[in-house]
């Protein structure tokens, strides 16, 4: 059963900016192509963005071996003033809720069905997730995909390949946990100067699979006159399904003012078929690592002890290590 608002949604695949293609593939058009002739696939839109009491499709949904419900957002409910002309607001959104109507109609899903329930989330921005989180057995967040969102979408559910998507910014738990916006100061805003508790850190992303990590060769002594930090790591897939891992590296500064707390500073994403392992060289110009100085006003690289925190987030450390500068 394929059920809501945004699952035959043009919009929900484009976003803002887009052409128009006659090849787009929506997501219930995706999941109805992919699935088997003895496999029957049924569809309602299910709700609205304003009724949060009237709903349609969970009768049916009762008897489905799985419900897919794609809610969330499309470039009418957040954008530019002007663009999201149903927006509270005209615009950006005031918040990170969900429609009350979509998370209603989660709710009710919740209660009508007894087999997996699936939801699938589209917008452009972070989204709080935390209202459904409770009602349903797994979340895919699927932004705006693009023409072929519905046979990517179809690709993943099926098997047909292992997510491997990873957050491009960091899903805060609130609003309110960030600085007021009269202030441009970094200080509390992004995973870079960010130490609350966090809905999902960046560079957050969950597979089928799991992955381990060995240290095969730290960085070593850097001078000054270096041109890159290079390290080279083993990654294994220890899990029973082929896919891809995508391996970070944050920085953490030596003493400085301003420093933030973490840095990304190079990723690699690695193919893996199940039960084997690569080793990868990870490099970073040593360019990269420069700061403004505020005395001298000018970058410079600052000596002293590096920190290597390496995982698949932010906020997630499997190897760790550290090298110097020093002229």
């Amino acid at each position: 059963m394929v059920v809501g608002p945004n699952a035959g949604s043009l919009d929900a695949l484009l976003g803002n900016y887009h052409g128009i293609s006659d090849k787009a593939v929506n997501f219930v058009e995706g999941i109805a192509g992919a699935a088997d002739p003895d496999t029957r696939v049924e569809y309602d839109m299910g709700c609205d963005f304003t009724n949060t009491t009237d709903f349609g499709g969970v009768w049916v949904a009762s008897m489905a071996n799985v419900t897919i419900a794609v809610i969330g957002f499309t470039p009418v409910y957040e954008g530019e003033e002007g663009d999201a002309f149903l927006a509270d607001g005209k615009g950006d959104r005031k918040n990170m809720d969900l429609p009350a109507s979509h998370i209603a109609y989660i709710k009710a899903l919740r209660k009508g069905t007894k087999t997996p329930l699936i939801a699938v989330v589209t917008g452009g921005s972070a989204v709080d997730i935390s209202a459904i989180e409770p009602f349903v057995d797994a979340i895919v967040f699927a932004w705006y995909p693009g023409e072929q969102g519905g046979t990517a979408l179809a690709n993943l559910l099926f098997g047909k390949s292992s997510p491997s998507g990873h957050l491009p910014v960091t899903f805060y738990k609130s609003f309110s946990d960030l600085p007021d916006y009269n202030s441009y100061a970094m200080k509390g805003r992004t995973y870079r100067y960010f130490d609350k508790e966090v809905q999902y850190p960046f560079g957050f992303g969950l597979s089928y699979s799991s992955f381990g990590y060995n240290w095969v060769q730290q960085p070593k002594e850097v001078k000054m006159s270096s041109d890159k930090v290079s390290m080279q790591i083993e990654i294994f897939n220890t899990g029973q399904y082929d896919a891809d891992e995508v391996a970070q590296v944050y920085i953490e500064y030596p003493n400085m003012d301003r420093k933030p707390i973490k840095e990304l500073k190079a990723f690699k994403r690695v193919s893996l078929v199940k039960g084997k392992s690569k080793t990868i060289t990870l490099e970073i110009p040593l360019e990269e690592l420069q700061k403004w100085d505020d005395t001298t006003k000018q970058f410079k690289i600052y000596e002293g002890i590096y920190n290597l925190k390496i995982g698949s987030n932010s906020r997630d450390t499997v190897l760790e290590g550290s090298f110097e500068i020093s002229k």
